[in-house]
């Protein structure tokens, strides 16, 4: 029987937006002993002999990197979208408009060559399985949590929390304006920021009702002392697939914020959606309830449960891999 090689260029001891996906797929898979699998990070060229004669799940733009073997691609999102959508975000007087375009237009190419030559895909998302219908057979498999590992918030307060890293080039620092106008105008709520900053975003948001906890070790646990997720994106940082942290704050019942843009992939209704301060502080003062938290927090919990369960999605790959094994 062929062996099953996950290949990603990222290294897995990492944890980043590239990393989570095939890190839970293995985890999922050795979970129900399918044990004819194996996952090789950090893949270059270099590494082609250990997966020779493999059948190749090969996550992003890894497959790239394959000359003869037969392979799927795990489609994380589609460069060609992001980058064109990155381009609204700058005048036509700037370079950075035009080096997106470039961008955009230089991935199209390269997304439907790996996608044509690949023996299938693997769809993260219902927008991005629709966007390569018409190039390749494909499967979605979406974004997921395994949900016993998320206990269910007991903070009885209105707590924000913001997941990053919020870095130069990340689509959360691109949030940092409509960020700021929240924390002014409610200085009496505390706003708690995970991942990563820079110097200028701290400064920038240096408030008595703001907190940076940097990288944490114990990030679930963490996660579930505060009440509301907050994620605000400028509308032109339309990235597909469903955001690994809006999984995990829904699994831990807390309700979540965001912009349209933020929205994307996810049920809209189940989403407190706000494109304006006023829109976004509206929606605070109605999340001031805590019956309401509770009642947004129950429905996304129950989301999570039946559409971005690990265990539940992960039959879908071995339907996959058994459809194509040897």
């Amino acid at each position: 029987m062929e062996k099953i090689s996950i290949i990603t260029q990222r290294d897995i001891s990492i944890i980043n937006g590239s990393t989570v996906r095939p890190k839970w797929q293995i985890k999922a898979l050795k979970k129900i002993d399918f044990e004819n699998v194996e996952i090789v990070d950090n893949f270059t060229k270099l590494k082609l002999n250990e997966v020779k004669n493999n059948l190749i799940h090969a996550h992003q733009f890894s497959g790239r990197l394959l000359e003869k073997e037969k392979y799927f691609v795990d489609i994380h999102g589609l460069e060609y979208v992001q980058s064109k959508n990155l381009s609204n975000g700058y005048p036509v007087t700037s370079w950075k408009k035009y080096g997106y375009i470039a961008k955009s237009i230089f991935y199209k190419k390269v997304e439907k060559k790996l996608f044509k030559n690949a023996l299938h895909l693997i769809c993260s998302s219902e927008d991005i399985q629709e966007k390569v219908d018409k190039i390749q057979n494909s499967t979605l498999v979406r974004n997921a949590v395994f949900i016993d590992e998320f206990v269910p918030t007991e903070n009885s307060e209105l707590d924000i929390v913001l997941v990053g890293p919020f870095l130069p080039g990340t689509i959360n620092f691109e949030g940092l304006d409509i960020i700021l106008k929240i924390v002014k105008k409610f200085p009496k709520i505390k706003f708690t920021f995970i991942g990563k900053t820079n110097e200028f975003f701290r400064n920038q948001l240096n408030y008595k009702n703001t907190e940076f906890l940097g990288v944490i070790d114990n990030y679930k646990n963490t996660l579930r002392k505060y009440s509301v997720l907050f994620a605000p994106y400028p509308n032109y940082a339309r990235y597909l697939g469903s955001k690994n942290k809006f999984l995990e704050a829904a699994a831990c019942k807390m309700p979540i914020i965001t912009t349209s843009a933020g929205a994307v992939d996810f049920r809209n209704d189940l989403l407190s959606i706000g494109n304006t301060t006023k829109e976004i502080s509206n929606l605070l003062e109605v999340l001031m309830d805590e019956n309401v938290r509770k009642e947004a927090g129950n429905k996304l919990r129950n989301e999570i449960e039946e559409k971005y369960n690990a265990e539940i999605e992960i039959k879908k790959l071995v339907k996959l891999y058994n459809e194509y094994i040897k």
